[in-house]
């Protein structure tokens, strides 16, 4: 491969240097990525200015499939709310699983018409694969908050219509769990003299899943999440998986849609956090 480069400054200033080394070692999930989408990606990150070591953009590719390009919802968001032609949004979540819908209204004050995209809950879903029952479940986070991924979909999706210049055709991860939308215009308007439980009724989630950022925590009291892919090597020891048959059938089981015949020792190293998270559950 040759060894292509870009250099460019992010939107703070910073100077960025990306070679397609960095790429295939750092970046990609897979080594086998080609040249061609090396090509695109650094060039990608430099025409939307995106740092992907601070995973606001992530290569993500398996052997025998076409490499897929992905954004943080967080950079999506921010990158339309700085946009001069930002004028707010909406969203509302309805019904029950499995015929939950969420509806997301984006503004726009050079259109006369808002981008407004409804989704429905079983075709975002994501799922795993139960371990006992061999049938796929919704993966931790849909399971406890599925009003507010479902309702992320429907605004990453929005947004991504209503600007679509901010992250050009890359796709949109929604699994970071992120502060409460400031410019939401139902949760403003819903939360003035609201006497309820604010977060569960707007967004299905119990106050105690969101981080009150105005009160910091004290230093006895701060946690440190562990790394997703020690605690994978931590079940994975435990339950004597040392065999790469054996690592090979539980990713077949779990993510059935990847190509596993050619895995190799540092299989977990290039596999992004969403997808160890599965494994982990899978083997819980």
């Amino acid at each position: 491969m040759k060894e292509l480069a870009v250099a460019y400054s992010d939107e703070k200033g910073q100077e960025i240097k990306l070679t397609a080394s960095d790429i295939v070692e750092y970046i990609s999930t897979d080594s086998s990525v080609t040249e061609k989408e090396v090509f695109t990606f650094l060039n990608m990150c430099k025409y939307l200015k995106l740092n992907p070591f601070l995973k606001e953009i992530y290569l993500i590719k398996y052997k025998d499939s076409p490499a897929t390009f992905v954004i943080s919802y967080q950079t999506l968001l921010k990158r339309a709310e700085e946009n001069k032609n930002f004028n707010g949004y909406e969203t509302e979540v309805k019904g029950e699983i499995p015929n939950m819908t969420a509806t997301a209204v984006v503004y726009r004050k050079d259109r006369s018409y808002p981008v407004k995209i409804a989704v429905n809950y079983s075709e975002a879903v994501k799922t795993v694969m139960d371990r006992q029952t061999k049938e796929l479940r919704p993966t931790n986070m849909w399971k406890s908050m599925p009003e507010w991924m479902l309702r992320k979909v429907a605004l990453a999706r929005a947004l991504k219509e209503a600007f679509p210049s901010a992250v050009g055709n890359a796709q949109v991860s929604v699994s970071e769990i992120v502060d409460i939308d400031s410019e939401d215009n139902t949760v403003i308007e819903r939360r003035k003299n609201y006497k309820g439980n604010v977060n569960k009724d707007l967004y299905g989630i119990p106050d105690k899943s969101i981080e009150t950022k105005t009160e910091e925590a004290k230093p006895e009291e701060a946690k440190t999440e562990p790394n997703p892919k020690l605690k994978l090597y931590e079940i994975l020891k435990e339950k004597k998986i040392d065999t790469f048959t054996r690592v090979k059938e539980i990713l077949k089981e779990v993510l059935p849609d990847e190509n596993w015949a050619n895995i190799k020792k540092d299989v977990f190293e290039k596999m992004p956090e969403e997808k160890i998270q599965q494994v982990i559950e899978y083997l819980k």
